[in-house]
């Protein structure tokens, strides 16, 4: 946790909320509600999200109603027999133990004027300071950005309801201009027009900070979800349609992972002349482009690659003209409200904006084609993820410095570029080393950030937490280039999740997992070596291509319609039991039906 303040918090209190916030305390559903709520209403009220999913997929395709009743009927007997149990006794005592922890914190903290928040570096780590610096630091960053329009004040003569309703008029004045110019058709303009429907609203911005290099706090800015805002189908529809083809279009010079970075490196290096004893790595990041580049230059990007030959100009009816006239309007109607004023994004775009990842990646792909040219001509090695890239390099630094700045130039004047050139590198939380032309690769630890640290999770962090244990395992595998240095991330691993409260069964039966799964047979197992560990290697790159199969196998889905996402509440029972027999039902009843 990072303390700025003296604070009167207490060593128990600290070292509950040392454990970082993607900790949450077990069980408080059943402990919140205990006194409001039978065990068996409480799981009936679990089971509600799922319900509704069902409701509405059983609405939308026709489904015999003997067998939808069955498969009810049978759902909801498999999820009582799964979570309509007691806690054990030791559990519940522990459960109410944290929700006192929590109550004295909350209070201590209202008591001295203090603000708890996750840090904005998406690391597992709490900050605590003084409310009044932080509301004043949110309240400068708004009033000081660029990026930022004031638009209005909400108050009784001009309420929220009236400005969201402002803001969806425009928006449908916009349609009927391009349904009129014959941009889009009458289907789109119905579906993209926000008038009709109901809980429609404006986003909020909240702040997370984050200290430089100096120790001063910073803030910046997040935004609430997106979900039904004015311009939330429209930008899903774009993004649901330039994906596919964008990926396709530039999959030559993208890593899709740090898995798939290391494989493809590792697989050049291999290949003759490639890697010599004086070759240089390279890597370079473009610093805050979700916030600072113009609106302008995303479309102009997104321009140049609607019209690009290799791309497929079939837009599911929609022209190349007209795709850019529609992200246009997402781009000028990013309307947000803070503290009782509305305010629109006139530069860059939230990163919780389903479209924003996906306009920065083809702004950087425009961006970066000289360097690519230069690059190719020389037969080296090249990969972007995202805005940090890296590529090999045989030939003088000083003509790449030359090539950087001009790079630079062509960036938006906000937009910084720092590049680094060494036979010694760092990316994508790997130590890249060119050893007299050997490579030699393993998983790196930022020495200035607190050991142990587990990443920030969303949604559900304990089932976070378990995948990411086999993650973080199979990471280490594709990472090291020696069984020596696995050996030391593995140990590494292992204290991370001991150190953060994690029982030792939990670490050994989470390491058998990743044995019986990667290891072809118990001696194996049993006699992890150098010879045994370059099999386990071979098997997780392996993994990655089968990884990238099944992406392409949802992309499908999605594509199709056919891909259902339900979930339900989880506090206490047997998730895996429950989720193997809503399988089995759902295969043996629903399945089987020829008309869904």
């Amino acid at each position: 946790m990072i303390q700025n303040t003296v604070h009167n918090l207490t060593f128990e209190q600290i070292q509950f909320l040392n454990r970082g916030p993607t900790y949450v305390s077990p069980c408080q559903l059943h402990i919140l509600t205990k006194s409001s709520f039978t065990l068996a209403q409480l799981v009936t009220k679990q089971m509600i999200p799922l319900r509704r999913h069902l409701i509405k997929l059983f609405t939308k395709y026709s489904v015999d109603l003997s067998r939808r009743m069955n498969f009810e009927k049978e759902i909801q007997l498999a999820f009582n027999e799964s979570f309509l149990t007691q806690m054990p006794p030791m559990l519940e005592h522990h459960a109410l133990y944290e929700k006192q922890i929590i109550q004295s914190i909350k209070y201590q903290l209202n008591k001295d004027h203090l603000i708890l928040r996750r840090t904005a570096d998406d690391k597992n780590t709490y900050y605590l300071g003084h409310l009044d610096e932080f509301q004043q630091k949110s309240n400068e960053y708004i009033e000081n950005s660029n990026s930022f329009e004031f638009i209005a004040i909400i108050n009784e003569n001009h309420t929220e309801q009236q400005q969201l309703k402002e803001v969806i008029q425009s928006l449908d004045v916009e349609f009927d201009k391009l349904y009129q110019r014959k941009l889009i058709n009458k289907d789109y303009q119905m579906k993209f027009s926000m008038g009709k429907k109901t809980n429609i609203k404006l986003l909020n911005v909240y702040f997370l900070p984050r200290k430089d290099q100096d120790d001063n706090l910073l803030v910046e800015p997040r935004f609430s979800s997106f979900k039904n805002t004015p311009i939330d189908i429209l930008a899903n529809y774009l993004e649901s349609i330039l994906r596919p083809l964008f990926e396709n279009y530039s999959r030559s010079t993208t890593f899709l992972s740090g898995g798939d970075f290391i494989q493809k490196l590792d697989y050049c290096c291999k290949q003759p002349n490639v890697l010599q004893p004086q070759t240089n790595f390279v890597t370079f990041k473009i610093h805050n482009l979700s916030m600072d580049v113009s609106h302008a230059s995303l479309l102009r990007a997104l321009g140049t690659f609607l019209v690009s030959p290799l791309v497929d100009n079939l837009f599911y009816k929609l022209s190349s003209q007209g795709i850019e006239e529609l992200m246009a309007l997402v781009l000028k109607n990013i309307f947000f409200t803070f503290n009782k004023k509305l305010y629109r994004v006139t530069k860059g775009c939230p990163l919780n904006l389903p479209i924003t990842d996906l306009l920065c990646n083809i702004y950087l792909h425009d961006w970066q084609m000289s360097l690519v040219r230069q690059i190719r001509l020389k037969d080296s090695f090249y990969g972007r993820y995202h805005n940090i890239g890296f590529f090999t390099w045989n030939a003088s630094t000083d003509y790449l410095e030359r090539l950087f700045d001009e790079l630079q130039q062509t960036l938006d004047s906000d937009i910084k570029l720092t590049t680094f050139i060494d036979t010694r590198v760092e990316f994508l939380n790997a130590v890249i080393e060119n050893t007299k032309g050997i490579l030699e690769t393993h998983v790196y630890h930022n020495p200035n950030e607190q050991l142990f640290l587990l990443p920030y999770a969303k949604n559900h962090p304990r089932l976070r937490h378990r995948q990411w244990f086999r993650y973080a395992l199979i990471r280490a595998g594709q990472y090291c280039s020696s069984f020596e240095d696995f050996e030391d991330e593995r140990r590494y691993i292992e204290m991370s999740f001991l150190t953060n409260g994690y029982s030792l069964d939990f670490v050994e039966y989470h390491l058998r997992q990743f044995n019986s799964k990667f290891f072809r047979s118990e001696y194996q197992i049993k006699d992890i070596n150098h010879h045994t560990y370059r099999i386990l290697r071979h098997e997780l790159f392996r993994l990655i291509d089968e990884q990238k199969r099944e992406l392409i196998e949802v992309q499908q889905l999605q594509k199709n319609h056919q891909l259902i996402d339900l979930h339900y509440l989880f506090d206490w029972g047997s998730r895996c039991q429950f989720n193997e027999r809503f399988y089995k039902l759902w295969s043996s009843i629903i399945n089987e039906d020829q008309k869904f």
